[in-house]
């Protein structure tokens, strides 16, 4: 396969964003390419056949789409419960490979969205070996609260009210100020009115990490004693969120959109591993420079000696005509042998 030029790629038209009609009711997010004629499954289906492993949502239509590639990753569920998810894994056809890469797809995406399965079958093309997992969305309160960190001044106590039958509303005043929703999810009053960081909350990013962790036990497991963490857009906080990053190869954030939280407290996420590789890839255009300048002052300031940064010209949300491109510069970073350059 060719890897096209990346300059090109944000040139051309933006492909359509494929939506499924596998729906997952609980967070009423319509999952991409959950239909087995998507065109990005179909390029990723003239694919010879390998070995794979795919979590994710929409577990029927995955394994439609990737008859031969399906693989249950057993994790530890939030309150203990033991729980299977489906994740898909692309290996080389020749040479055996040392290293493994998880990619943690975007939030609300499935391990067969387009762009990761193109993206991972081209790092196999180049002899890593890959599984994908999918990231589900939080539910609507909460995906409001993680996106938007509300200063102490704006969360108040519940104050007592004339009808002892009437519930308290100050908090839920503060949101409907804030947020174009007049009628705002009870739990995004619950977890605005609770400590800083919700059970909810705490319970979502358990079971990202929980997933996490199976999928680098699986490739090491497998032979592969050398993974690397990719996370995509808003998986790009829980992979730099994972306890385990130490003893990984390497850490990858693939055009990052981190919260507001995950970006404040970055600089604790190094002070243990400075020596831990970082390759920061992010848009040449786009409205984050702001947050992405602010990422390359904290990794200076902690140290982290082999942080790299790389400005791409790609599409957001990146598309699946671009995961080769941008196969091929990990690769090409994965394998490098010298230090990576600070820009």
């Amino acid at each position: 396969m060719s890897a096209p030029s990346l300059t090109q790629a944000q040139d051309e038209p933006a492909a359509a964003v494929q939506t499924g009609d596998d729906v997952a009711a609980a967070d009423e997010v319509a999952e991409p390419n959950s239909n087995p004629d998507d065109k990005a499954a179909q390029l990723a289906g003239d694919r010879p056949q390998r070995a794979s492993v795919v979590t994710g949502q929409g577990t029927m239509a995955l394994q439609q789409q990737w008859p031969q590639s399906a693989l249950w990753l057993e994790v530890d569920g939030a309150d203990g419960t033991p729980t299977s998810v489906l994740s898909l894994v692309f290996t080389p056809l020749k040479n055996a490979a040392t290293i493994g890469v998880v990619v943690l797809a975007d939030e609300g995406h499935n391990a067969g969205e387009g762009f990761v399965t193109a993206f991972a079958g081209s790092l196999a093309d180049r002899g890593l070996a890959a599984l994908t997992l999918g990231l589900r969305a939080p539910t609507g309160g909460l995906k409001q609260v993680m996106e938007r960190e509300l200063p102490l001044s704006e969360v108040s106590p519940a104050v007592s009210t004339a009808d002892e039958g009437q519930q308290p509303q100050p908090v839920a005043a503060g949101v409907a100020e804030t947020s174009s929703n007049p009628d705002p999810d009870p739990m995004l009053i619950d977890v605005m009115a609770g400590t800083e960081l919700s059970e909810a909350e705490v319970q979502y990013r358990q079971e990202v990490a929980a997933q996490l962790r199976a999928a680098v036990g699986y490739l090491k497991r497998e032979g592969y004693p050398k993974v690397v963490i990719v996370g995509v857009g808003r998986g790009a906080n829980f992979a730099t969120a994972l306890p385990e990053l130490a003893g990984s190869a390497g850490l990858v954030w693939l055009l990052p959109k981190f919260y507001p939280r995950d970006l404040d407290v970055l600089a604790e996420r190094f002070t243990e591993t400075p020596r831990l590789r970082v390759l920061d890839v992010q848009a040449a255009r786009g409205n984050r420079s702001q947050s992405a300048m602010q990422r390359t002052t904290v990794m200076n300031q902690v140290g982290v000696a082999q942080y790299q940064r790389q400005r791409v010209m790609v599409q957001e949300p990146v598309q699946a005509q671009q995961g080769d491109a941008l196969a091929s510069r990990l690769a090409a970073w994965i394998k490098a042998d010298n230090k990576p350059a600070m820009d």
